[in-house]
């Protein structure tokens, strides 16, 4: 999520029609990602709304010591981990992945013009394989693959989100897609 740093230090400084900018310019980003990891409509309007008010409270303490939006990451993060622990609905923690399955060897592939009616619902199918596999993961698992896979987060970035190291990033990531894998049964 790329916001301008110019636009962040100008609602620090309180200008007006500024956060409502920062707002509008990251509204949509943050909602698609409360909807991907609480899968319900309705929570992740809750949980938006609720990023949106930590980010009013604590945007003035933003020392800009990452990006600022890994920050709105990890705020997100936060919000819609606290979500599910109160909901408290272990069916529905999963998070819906894009149109194309990931992190399974040769799952993503480029559709060109020959492809025809049976590649396209053998992807679709495939797809629907990932989604119904990542409910079966824990919430650690299912977000770095959310942040990483999906997001397109970097490692770095996704550490940050997530508040872990580098290198403990590319460890849970690593065995996530091991158990991806072997829950579709590649």
């Amino acid at each position: 999520m790329d916001v301008d740093p110019d636009l962040v230090r100008a609602v620090q400084r309180g200008e007006p029609g500024a956060m409502e900018e920062l707002i509008t310019a990251t509204y949509l980003q943050v909602h698609r990602h409360c909807l991907r990891l609480l899968r319900d409509p309705s929570d992740a309007a809750d949980a938006t709304q609720e990023v949106f008010l930590r980010v009013t409270r604590s945007v003035f303490g933003f020392r800009g010591e990452s990006s600022f939006g890994t920050w709105l990451y990890r705020v997100t993060q936060n919000v819609c981990s606290t979500a599910l622990r109160r909901r408290g609905d272990a069916a529905a923690r999963g998070a819906l992945a894009g149109p194309d399955p990931f992190a399974v060897p040769g799952g993503r592939r480029d559709l060109t013009a020959d492809d025809d009616v049976e590649s396209d619902y053998l992807d679709a199918e495939r797809t629907m394989v990932i989604h119904t596999a990542l409910e079966t993961l824990s919430d650690d698992d299912r977000a770095v693959i959310v942040l990483r896979d999906i997001q397109g987060l970097t490692t770095r970035q996704t550490a940050e989100a997530l508040g872990i190291s580098d290198s403990a990033t590319k460890v849970r990531l690593h065995r996530a897609h091991a158990r991806l894998r072997q829950v579709v049964g590649g």
